[in-house]
């Protein structure tokens, strides 16, 4: 046999170790054929083969990123206002007046990623902030997390929506002591807005996804995923990995629900070298960041529980659907009362042929952890939560939630499978690295430490975020190791794994990544 492919002198790691004795590793048609000394695989070298030198290296299994919004990081990279380093109100509202000046007349202005813990105010924008800025055309501003958006009166107004307009169920529309709607809509009351934007083409969603890839590629991200897309995007995933124009693997999940316009179809399951689309989003209730996951107390600020999006009647009827089908389901739940609501649906639909997951687990308690383990859920955290939203946790959780916030360690303990995940773009920092960091060392972007006892090594950080990020996909069998037939899905990383210090993680430079044997990133 001939190799595509060689790495030599390289520092392997794979399967929570580093591999004893290996230093090369050698591909061919896409998977791995050889693991061993150099020496030896080097004998597989021939005319045409690629020869990678690695030395200061260590080449890892590609990392997963098992929860994250593909057309929506590209969004932000492409079209979409972005509003995630703003500061202030005023730096905010100076980034939409400019906005504003270049869109024609009368066109929408969508932006996304403000968060009110960085505003010195810390409250979040209304209705009248963005009139003064924007009054002539209509404005929607998404909060970071996704669950919470913020209009102006003419989108208000172009919505239908005014100060008679009831909650929807599952939502809520704020309003001030008078009764007047703010402008900030929670949970499924955005269905009643965000239809109303017109819908990027087919070639703007391309154009997304293309670069929301090439981006990953650069974070040595081989594999990821679309965690909730509607059907009309579900088909343009299919006619890009038909044009071979997808250069990661993309676990895309199928929204069963959609705010607005009521449950969707189940898709038909497909599942390509590339594209697997075999598991339905459901939503529990909101975020943490947000104030809106369900809670068996009240948030710190506000009297508010959170809100569950769905009864258990509704969600056990559209989660029963899909599960007979053979699709896996996975369910946002951060609080105790959405995580309780999960797990007590997933019971009660029985045995299945997949393992179904909960997305963000965020406050857990020990019957929740010894209930996902029987059952086997896969559990899908963000460590990154802890650096890039830890302000956020502090100032709305209650004392009690605190030393149980996305606790990492207790779930490994508890016998979860975790595999962990970004995100994005709810954070800005999305590279796996970074999440590892903040698996380790729990500090937020103040320096504060939350939860020390929860940190994890950095093997069980590598392993969340390769071989576990396999599973909760299903590719374990052929993705997330470094052994012979397994896909040549690989990271290679500056320096030895060994000697990698907690605090310098997200400094580790990717010098490569490589997808079924083909480079689709190189420093």
């Amino acid at each position: 046999m001939t190799a595509d492919t060689i790495f030599l002198r390289a520092t392997l790691w794979s399967g929570g170790t580093v591999v004893p004795a290996a230093t090369a590793l050698a591909v061919a048609g896409g998977r791995i054929v050889a693991v061993g000394r150099d020496a030896d695989v080097a004998a597989l070298r021939g005319a045409h083969t690629r020869v990678v030198d690695a030395t200061g290296a260590t080449l890892l299994p590609g990392f997963v990123d098992a929860h994250a919004h593909i057309w929506k990081i590209g969004h932000l990279l492409t079209t979409l206002l972005d509003l995630r380093d703003s500061r202030s109100l005023d730096a905010l509202g100076a980034r939409v007046r400019a906005r504003a000046a270049r869109l024609p007349r009368g066109a929408w202005l969508y932006g996304r990623g403000f968060n009110e813990t960085r505003f010195p105010e810390r409250r979040v924008p209304t209705r009248d902030d963005l009139d003064a800025v924007a009054p002539d055309r209509p404005v929607v501003l998404m909060r970071t997390c996704a669950h919470i958006i913020v209009c102006n009166s003419a989108a208000l107004q172009l919505a239908g929506l005014d100060d008679a307009t009831a909650d929807p169920p599952g939502g809520e529309l704020g309003r001030d002591a008078t009764g007047r709607l703010t402008g900030v809509l929670s949970e499924r009351a955005l269905g009643l807005v965000l239809p109303r934007i017109p819908a990027p083409t087919t070639d703007d969603y391309e154009a997304m996804i293309e670069a929301a890839l090439r981006h990953q590629a650069t974070l040595g991200i081989t594999a990821t995923s679309d965690t909730g897309v509607a059907p009309d995007l579900l088909a343009v995933y299919r006619r890009l990995d038909a044009a071979g124009r997808l250069p990661l693997r993309v676990n895309v999940m199928a929204l069963r629900t959609i705010d607005g316009e009521g449950p969707a179809p189940l898709p038909e399951i497909c599942r390509t070298e590339h594209l697997r689309i075999d598991t339905v989003k459901f939503f529990g209730a909101g975020g943490l960041s947000s104030a809106t996951a369900a809670l068996s107390e009240p948030y710190r600020h506000s009297p508010s529980q959170g809100v569950l999006r769905m009864a258990d009647d509704e969600f056990l009827a559209l989660a029963g659907e899909a599960h007979r089908a053979g699709f896996r389901l996975a369910t946002h739940a951060i609080g105790d009362v959405a995580i309780e609501q999960v797990l007590r649906v997933y019971a009660a639909l029985g045995e299945g042929p997949v393992r179904h997951r909960i997305e963000h687990f965020g406050l857990p308690g020990p019957s929740h952890l010894r209930e996902a383990a029987r059952q086997q859920v896969i559990v899908v955290p963000q460590s990154i939560f802890l650096h890039e939203l830890g302000r956020n946790f502090r100032q709305y959780l209650p004392d009690s939630y605190l030393p149980r916030t996305y606790p990492l360690r207790s779930m490994i303990d508890a016998g979860v499978t975790v595999a962990l995940s970004s995100d994005a773009p709810v954070v800005v920092d999305d590279a796996q690295l970074a999440g590892m960091q903040a698996a380790l060392s729990r500090r937020d972007a103040d320096g504060g430490v939350l939860a020390p006892a929860e940190a994890i090594t950095l093997h069980e950080a590598l392993e969340a975020y390769t071989h576990a990020g396999a599973v909760a996909s299903g590719d374990a069998h052929e993705q997330g190791h470094l052994q012979p037939g397994y896909r040549a899905d690989l990271v290679l990383v500056d320096g030895d794994v060994s000697a990698w210090a907690p605090e310098t993680l997200a400094a580790q430079r990717i010098r490569q990544t490589w997808v079924g044997g083909t480079c689709v990133h190189d420093a």
